[in-house]
């Protein structure tokens, strides 16, 4: 069943930009809660590594019960004032921008419990927020066109939208938020700025919400008008505890579907421990000037965005699984060299322009190896959806793009829970200054780094290798509505 029957396939560039602008917001959420919350809440709000794993856990275990629920919902809102994907979109705003503007406000003054439900309250309303916009947003991605080569041009124009997030956001939040003042020397200390940048984040986001949904509005509406009629059962089974089993079904009926699971778990899991804690090993580790914290974090953006030019060039040197094997490879490679050269003293001294350099050249090619192995990893997605809308005769953007999201969202968490119940093990202090802080702690940190990045970099260099990839897609059924039995679960592997 073509996602977009009845529809031109060809995208204006509008279009396209308008759904670079949808890819977005997620990316803000992401950099801002990845980069800061954690070091935020244990190093200046002063909450125990145990509460902030336990809180961060929380939020990661209900969003991904959320995430497939919103995905069913998607797929199965026909009739929806504004559309089955932008009704969802458009409510999302609200309280995205509220719940993530709130966690970078804590009142000061509070005791441990109540910083605890805090960040647990207003972090819920924040991720649950997002993902009332990422979920049914990623899938109309997949909807715009069932060209092969739209396709590709869709998923490297979303991910020239992420870098350009990655890219200017750091670039103002240390520009503009995070700047050195009187007593704070490392200004990710200094707590002052953390409300005004939650209040930046926020607005961006908002604004880049409203954009994309108006400039994709349209062409959503067309798509749906273009669609056979559901079945009888499209509106059945939306409840969470329904929708979960769906998952289970899924895998069952369309087993890549559970392999694209894994692949998003393992690939967020690793990201999540290197965004999660790299203000903890700039500030602690390498012992980065202010000037250097930036750079780092966006030199993999610069990287990425070179990836996304050589793209197609690697693509068609290389089929999707070997791209992806190559960039993941390289991606994991380089990560673990930035902690493993300065533990075996191959480093420059920590502290100086050298080991900033060093640092941040070895993100810069993380980035390009990322960004090689992200466009074929979303392509493969959309195709996936497709695979499992001819396996079960309804549409499936939705449902597969929750399904994936329940990866990430799983990968995160459990780097939080990890990350924050290893600080509070080790006992690691709360705002000390650099020079007073136990290295015995800090190598600690830096080898916990290290281990989460090897091991699961190696589970995933093994799970994308026996990946099953076929460079053809098996034509779309005539109508919709064949039998799981009936359908071929390996038409895309």
């Amino acid at each position: 069943m073509a996602p977009t029957a009845g529809v031109p396939q060809r995208l204006s560039w509008l279009q396209k930009l308008a759904w670079m602008v949808c890819a977005m917001p997620e990316l803000v959420k992401s950099f801002a809660w990845d980069a800061f919350v954690l070091f935020f809440y244990a190093q200046v709000v002063g909450l125990s590594g145990g509460l902030i794993g336990i809180a961060i856990a929380i939020i990661i275990v209900f969003d991904t019960i959320v995430d497939p629920w919103i995905g069913a919902v998607s797929d199965r809102m026909r009739g929806a004032p504004l559309g089955r994907r932008h009704t969802l979109m458009f409510a999302a705003i609200v309280p995205f921008t509220i719940g993530i503007a709130m966690v970078f406000a804590p009142p000061a003054g509070m005791t441990q419990m109540q910083i605890f439900a805090w960040l647990l309250g207003w972090g819920l309303l924040a991720r649950c927020g997002i993902s009332l916009w990422t979920v049914p947003a990623y899938a109309l991605g997949g909807e715009l066109t069932a060209d092969t080569a739209e396709r590709r041009s869709v998923a490297v124009l979303r991910n020239i939208g992420n870098q350009l997030v990655i890219l200017s956001v750091p670039a103002v939040a240390f520009g503009v938020f995070f700047v050195a003042a009187p007593g704070f020397p490392k200004p990710q200390l200094n707590p002052a700025p953390y409300p005004g940048f939650g209040l930046f984040v926020a607005g961006l986001a908002g604004v880049l919400m409203i954009a994309g949904a108006l400039g994709t509005y349209r062409r959503a509406r067309a798509i749906e008008a273009n669609e056979p009629p559901p079945q009888p059962d499209d509106r059945t089974g939306v409840g969470p505890i329904a929708v979960l089993a769906s998952l289970v079904r899924a895998v069952r009926i369309t087993p890549n579907v559970g392999k694209l699971l894994l692949v998003a778990f393992l690939v967020l899991f690793v990201n999540s421990v290197i965004n999660q804690l790299s203000l903890h090993l700039a500030t602690y580790f390498w012992q980065l000037d202010p000037s250097w914290t930036p750079r780092l974090l966006m030199a993999a953006t610069v990287g990425s965005l070179l990836a996304m030019l050589l793209a197609p060039l690697f693509l068609k040197l290389f089929s999707t699984r070997q791209a992806m094997v190559i960039g993941l490879a390289a991606f994991f490679g380089v990560q673990a060299l930035a902690v493993l050269l300065p533990l075996g003293g191959l480093a420059p001294a920590a502290g100086t322009a050298a080991i900033g350099a060093l640092i941040a050249g070895l993100r810069f090619l993380g980035g390009l190896a990322y960004g090689l192995y992200v466009v074929p990893f979303n392509v493969v997605t959309y195709d996936i959806g497709d695979e499992h809308a001819r396996n079960t005769g309804r549409p499936a953007q939705g449902t597969v793009s929750s399904f994936m999201f329940i990866g990430l969202q799983l990968g995160s968490g459990a780097v939080a829970l990890l990350a924050g119940s290893f600080l509070g093990l080790i006992a690691f202090p709360v705002g000390l200054p650099v020079e007073q802080m136990p290295q015995d702690k800090v190598e600690a940190l830096a080898l916990f780094v290290l281990a989460l990045i090897v091991v699961a970099g190696g589970a995933m260099a093994w799970l994308v290798s026996t990946f099953r990839m076929e460079e053809h897609k098996a034509p779309p059924l005539p109508h919709p509505g064949p039998t799981p039995e009936a359908a071929n679960p390996h038409a895309v592997s």
